[in-house]
């Protein structure tokens, strides 16, 4: 029989009941940041001791690059935030979502098209949604948001889906050179 730990807290066989946590903690960080922060960040933390090091290494290649267009778009004026440029609970946020694409959704979008499809949707929805529900991210107004938002992100989980491969590349290449 599994434990609570092995059905919710494992990426071994993932499915609904990551899916759920991955949704608590975006709803979490957008709505409630303050209380919701230390859990996401603590959960954040525990999955990623988890990790095999070419998964921690892919997370960490996304995380960065996520914060690193976020700060592309805020400077360009796409979209800003009432505090900061980037404030805690987004840098908590991309680190939440890098771990649930690499260990969720990329396993379930087998072909590039489908990630890129998911990108197209996904991230722009997920900016409007969070603007709809948080009062401190403010988006762009018009249709200039969705079509800067649909292709950057589209581009940057292909970018995700190909570090990842490259990350494991790497190790594997390692692995064999250290043993000959």
């Amino acid at each position: 029989m599994n434990t609570f730990s092995q059905q919710w807290l494992s990426f071994a066989e993932p499915g609904w009941r990551q899916l759920l946590i991955f949704k608590a903690g975006w709803l979490g960080l957008v709505l409630q940041p303050l209380y919701s922060a230390a859990i996401v960040a603590s959960l954040l933390l525990w999955f990623i001791w988890q990790l095999k090091l070419p998964q921690r290494q892919a997370l960490l290649t996304l995380w960065a690059s996520g914060l690193l267009l976020d700060l592309l778009l805020t400077l360009s004026g796409l979209f800003q935030f009432d505090t900061t440029l980037l404030p805690y609970w987004l840098v908590l946020l991309w680190g939440w979502f890098s771990l649930f694409w690499l260990m969720l959704f990329s396993r379930w979008l087998p072909s590039p098209l489908l990630v890129a499809l998911f990108g197209l949707v996904g991230g722009p929805l997920a900016y409007w949604g969070g603007a709809q529900l948080s009062s401190s991210l403010q988006i762009m107004d018009g249709a200039e948001f969705w079509l800067v938002m649909a292709p950057a992100w589209a581009a940057l989980l292909l970018w995700s889906r190909q570090t990842e491969a490259w990350w494991q590349q790497y190790h594997l290449n390692r692995s064999r050179n250290h043993v000959s």
